[in-house]
């Protein structure tokens, strides 16, 4: 019997040392198991927080190019109505009565000497331009206004009505801006 006893004494210390087994296999399972959970909370953390800052990054992208489209066409409406008021005082001047637009053109060429350079002109004003300047030198298309040139064509000088327009516009723009848009 004494082998019996050998034997179940071998059986009861294997079954002891297998549930200790068990337990610390049951234990690592475990402390991995949780390493691995929390693993996957910080890299779910991690990426949740990239997302949210790419989605972020993307929104600010997404309201900048928007505000940048508004102020586009913004701006085009704006130059739209400016070019618009610029074409109403070109009509308005090309229709003003003969003696405001001769006292204009008076105005125009009292700097020059026009004895000594040729002076151009629309058709309409032809007649009175030639009263002013000795040597008329033809008509130009222009609503109204005066090119005055050397007799050699080294200086010119346009005084048409548009070219006026133009340049008052161009040195005023931000002023007129102010006034039309506040």
């Amino acid at each position: 019997m004494a082998l019996d006893a050998v034997v179940e004494d071998i059986l009861a210390t294997s079954k002891g040392k297998v549930e200790e087994m068990n337990a610390e296999t049951e234990q690592e399972v475990a402390r991995v198991l949780n390493e691995a959970r929390e693993r996957a909370a910080e890299i779910k953390s991690e990426k949740e927080g990239e997302a949210d800052s790419a989605v972020e990054a993307l929104e600010r992208r997404v309201i900048s190019s928007a505000h940048l489209q508004v102020k586009r066409e913004e701006l085009n409406v704006r130059k739209d109505l400016l070019e618009e008021t610029r074409m109403k005082l070109i009509e308005a001047v090309s229709n003003l009565p003969e003696k405001e637009n001769e006292d204009l053109i008076k105005e125009i060429v009292k700097p020059y000497n026009l004895k000594e350079m040729k002076v151009k002109s629309n058709k309409k004003d032809q007649t009175f331009v030639t009263s002013l300047a000795p040597k008329y030198d033809g008509n130009v298309d222009t609503v109204g206004g005066v090119v005055i040139e050397s007799e050699d064509g080294s200086m010119s000088y346009d005084h048409t009505y548009e070219t006026l327009a133009s340049e008052a516009f161009s040195k005023s723009m931000k002023d007129v801006s102010k006034i039309l848009f506040g």
